[in-house]
């Protein structure tokens, strides 16, 4: 019985022993999660960028607020008119073809997904192209009260840092979201505003049957030499064939009141067509005006050989022959 109650004490003692350690463990334990927590609190967080509220300029509805163009590449590329126009009231136009109607959420939506998923206004780099001669895509943003214009073509053939490629990536997520979000139906864009564009004509088929020059106000090689400038001499024929309003812009264009424009159509089959006058061709291009346009008598092109947007201005008459451009 004796030797019972020494053992009973003895696993006592030894429980209470197990018992300590296992107080100043944990208690060793509680005292280090304290000294890291309180280490990480003295660390100041980092701070995320806020979100951009979106705003708009209700008092100018006729200025696009998204515009993609596509060009400027050595290959002789001349786009006559945007890739995609959209307007503050959620109008949007597919070149100067189609016109659409965005709801104000979706509108919003992508707006914000441009100005806070992507960034796009807080770009370091606003040229993604390292090879000069091939055609890019151009996206111009102007709301937020900001403005900017991103090029997007072939990029990374050249050592680019983390940062380039990151907005690179970027910048074609959100082309592609600009492009997925047009997909509700469209009607033909409708407009009584046009432009005149004429340069003279190469090698038009003499024995083929061309209108004749219609308007009285000006004749087509004032408006021709006006536009794209004297063309060179050449011993085989008068329709020496340039780079102007074939590869490059006009050094302006010409509008035309709406009997101007109803004085085309009665002759043109479609929105081009070649003219004769005087036994030399011009081709002439009737370019419907969009809405930006007509209040800023500028028009949206894009050329080879450029590398920045340059709105093509608009004249109610020809230049006189001193002062064309060459």
């Amino acid at each position: 019985m004796t030797r019972l109650i020494r053992q009973l004490k003895r696993r006592y003692r030894e429980t209470q022993k197990l018992s300590l350690l296992t107080c100043f463990l944990l208690c060793l334990l509680t005292s280090c999660t304290t000294v890291q927590n309180n280490v990480v609190g003295s660390t100041q967080p980092q701070q995320s960028a806020p979100r951009q509220q979106i705003m708009l300029n209700a008092d100018d509805p006729a200025q696009p607020i998204i515009r993609t163009l596509y060009g400027g590449g050595l290959h002789g590329t001349l786009s006559f008119s945007p890739q995609i126009s959209i307007y503050s009231d959620g109008t949007y136009v597919l070149g100067v073809e189609k016109k659409g109607q965005l709801a104000s959420d979706s509108l919003q939506t992508l707006l914000d997904t441009l100005a806070n998923t992507y960034n796009l206004f807080d770009f370091s780099r606003k040229q993604f192209s390292d090879i000069q001669d091939q055609n890019s895509t151009y996206l111009q943003l102007a709301f937020n009260g900001k403005q900017t214009q991103l090029q997007y073509g072939t990029f990374g053939h050249y050592q680019a840092n983390a940062q380039d490629r990151d907005e690179y990536t970027r910048l074609g997520k959100a082309l592609t979201a600009i492009s997925e979000a047009l997909t509700g139906p469209t009607e033909p864009y409708q407009t009584n505003h046009y432009a005149l564009l004429i340069r003279r004509a190469y090698g038009a088929d003499p024995t083929a049957s061309h209108p004749a020059w219609p308007l009285t106000e000006y004749t087509a090689e004032q408006a021709a030499y006006s536009e794209c400038g004297k063309n060179p001499a050449n011993e085989n024929t008068p329709n020496l064939e340039t780079s102007c309003l074939k590869f490059t812009l006009p050094a302006h264009g010409l509008l035309l009141t709406s009997e101007q424009v109803q004085q085309f159509k009665e002759v043109m089959k479609g929105a081009q067509q070649d003219f004769e006058e005087n036994g030399n061709y011009y081709t002439v291009t009737l370019r419907p005006l969009l809405p930006d346009e007509q209040a800023n008598h500028r028009l949206a092109m894009f050329g080879s050989a450029q590398s920045d947007f340059r709105a093509v201005p608009l004249l109610q008459q020809p230049k006189p022959e001193q002062e064309s451009g060459s």
